[in-house]
């Protein structure tokens, strides 16, 4: 654990660290809230079917794959904070154009784009997180990162609910009203340095002990930073097999939250529900459980541990999509399928975080970037299937047809959890350098 000689600098600082990285978070959860807060919109003055619509909304996160890996690759050579700024202006630029796009191809373009400077932000900012917090408040500062970037999809639900008497103006100017928190998160990322971690492994130790003093920590914390002169494949090959394949595929988790995110106001119109009030209970039924199931982990995650709440989180939501299949289908009550809605929202948020921290604390930082960037390609690939495969579903098997499909999905993560990846990735409370100890012999 690093040693602290300014506690009130400190504190300061991981404050303005938490929204600077959340920022980016809020941005990606409310556009893509957009694309379903607004799916009625679109599909009519776009005049677009609703296959064409899924694949609008796996666009981003086509987008998001690439940047994922790119910006993967580019963190672990050139720093956390460069490539920190750099997707946000990508993405202010893009978000603009979406709202003024002239026709469905030009929006799939603008919305590529997006996609690949969300993707490429996941990676800088979970890695600064996981290289400044320390061990024993890790876990709730990833939960902390949730709760903004949900709160993120509940504003945009809510202001595309406002926005319905626009007609065909409603996804254009909510696409243009995305760009303001980019925009401020410009302003507070400026003021984050670069990770001492990444200094001392390039070599670079006065610039690691600047940055230590800049945030109120000891200069004597960058001897017990990682020093490995091992190659980038050499540190790498001890990951493949037990780490980076199992972790791809629970990443796979991320398809029902993203499908439930982008496709519930669909999904709820196919039960005869309008418009607007399918917008409402999409915001009170899912969005709204799944900050609290945020604000229920926040301690959890670091008093349980990392993988019980991955176990905990992926079974209940399996058994709330069940829930949900049997109640719009067999025993027809809305009631009873919002409530069955809304324990799923929750409990998803039990494993969302998870999933996102395991990918950059198992990895050392001379590869964290790299391994993160796997990771969150392997996200963004559950998200292309969660929209466009949920569309699909959707459109030729019914609400029976997505919700079963997702609930198949978290059983077969828990299989992936309890008998590959097992204990050995549990990273709770546990110093960086000491996770790294069990992979890797210098």
């Amino acid at each position: 654990m690093d040693k602290i000689i300014d506690s009130e600098k400190f504190s300061k600082f991981l404050r303005l660290l938490y929204v600077a990285t959340a920022i980016g978070a809020f941005t990606d959860i409310f556009d893509t809230s957009v694309v379903g807060g607004t799916s009625a919109s679109i599909i009519t003055s776009l005049n677009i079917t609703k296959p064409e619509f899924g694949f609008l909304g796996s666009m981003t996160f086509i987008g998001g794959l690439f940047g994922a890996l790119s910006f993967g690759y580019l963190s672990d050579a050139f720093g956390r904070k460069k490539t920190f700024i750099i997707t946000l202006i990508l993405f202010i630029v893009f978000e603009f154009l979406s709202g003024l796009a002239p026709d469905y191809i030009y929006l799939l373009v603008f919305r590529f784009v997006v996609g690949f400077a969300i993707g490429a932000d996941y990676v800088p900012a979970i890695t600064l997180l996981s290289e400044f917090v320390e061990p024993g408040k890790r876990g709730s500062s990833f939960d902390f990162f949730w709760i903004l970037a949900n709160l993120g999809a509940l504003a945009s639900y809510l202001v595309a609910f406002l926005l319905v008497p626009l007609g065909g103006l409603q996804w254009r100017i909510l696409f243009i009203i995305g760009i303001i928190p980019p925009l401020l998160g410009l302003l507070i990322r400026s003021r984050i340095p670069e990770t001492p971690r990444f200094f001392a492994i390039k070599g670079k130790i006065e610039d690691a002990k600047n940055s230590l003093k800049e945030i109120g920590l000891s200069e004597d914390n960058v001897n017990n930073y990682e020093k490995y002169n091992l190659s980038d494949e050499k540190l790498f090959k001890p990951y493949i097999l037990g780490i980076t394949i199992p972790l791809f595929l629970i990443m796979l988790l991320n398809i029902p939250p993203s499908g439930m995110l982008e496709l519930t106001p669909l999904m709820l119109s196919t039960l005869k529900i309008s418009k607007s009030d399918s917008l409402l209970f999409t915001s009170f039924a899912w969005v709204t459980p799944v900050v609290i199931g945020n604000i229920i982990a926040f301690k959890l995650m670091d008093l349980l541990g990392r993988i019980k709440m991955l176990i905990i989180g992926s079974l209940g939501l399996g058994i709330a999509l069940i829930a949900m299949y049997v109640f719009s289908s067999y025993y027809f009550n809305v009631d009873l399928m919002l409530a069955a809605m809304a324990s799923g929202g929750i409990l998803q948020s039990f494993y969302i975080p998870v999933i996102y921290s395991l990918s950059t604390e198992l990895y050392p930082t001379k590869i964290r970037g790299m391994g993160q960037g796997i990771s969150i390609a392997g996200i963004r690939l559950a998200g292309i299937i969660g929209t466009f495969g949920g569309s699909l579903l959707l459109t030729y098997y019914k609400i029976a047809g997505i919700l079963i499909g997702y609930a198949v999905i978290c059983f077969l993560a828990i299989i992936v959890i309890v008998f590959w990846l097992g204990r050995k990735a549990e990273t709770n409370k546990m110093v960086l350098e000491d996770i790294d100890k069990r992979f890797i012999k210098n």
